[in-house]
């Protein structure tokens, strides 16, 4: 026999759907957070509790345009090093091609190297036996 445990299936959920619904936001919230009278009618209610969220929304524009200048300003930046670095690559993309392309019979090999270094041995053996070693010579 076969132990299953079985779900119900009463009643279905769909996974993306939230399990809570949204409320909308109630105005008394914002005129009792700003100190404003429950009673519309009231003396002491002059505007709206709207208002009272004006600086911060001022200073949210202010921010916002200097973010905009700002990713402006990050753009012409990001445009001016895409040319420098497509013009660069092409560059180097024709120095690569030059050397393929063109022989350089002036440039030195290995064996050039070696055959430098021999012809200082050797010069520095034919200048050693030159030099006077005289020891009855004697230097005013």
């Amino acid at each position: 026999m076969e132990a299953k445990a079985h779900r119900s299936t009463s009643r279905p959920r769909a996974p993306s759907r939230p399990t809570t619904p949204l409320r909308p936001s109630s105005r008394s919230s914002f005129r009792e957070a700003h100190g404003y009278s429950h009673n519309i009618s009231s003396a002491e209610y002059n505007q709206p509790a709207i208002n009272a969220l004006e600086p911060q929304f001022a200073e949210l524009a202010d921010s916002m345009a200097d973010l905009e200048a700002n990713f402006m300003h990050l753009q012409l930046m990001h445009e001016s090093l895409t040319r420098f670095s497509e013009s660069f690559a092409s560059f180097l993309y024709g120095m690569n091609m030059n050397a393929f392309c063109v022989d350089f019979p002036e440039a030195p090999i290995t064996d050039s190297f070696k055959r430098a270094k021999q012809a200082e041995a050797q010069k520095d053996a034919e200048i050693e036996p030159t030099r006077p070693d005289d020891g009855e010579m004697t230097f005013l």
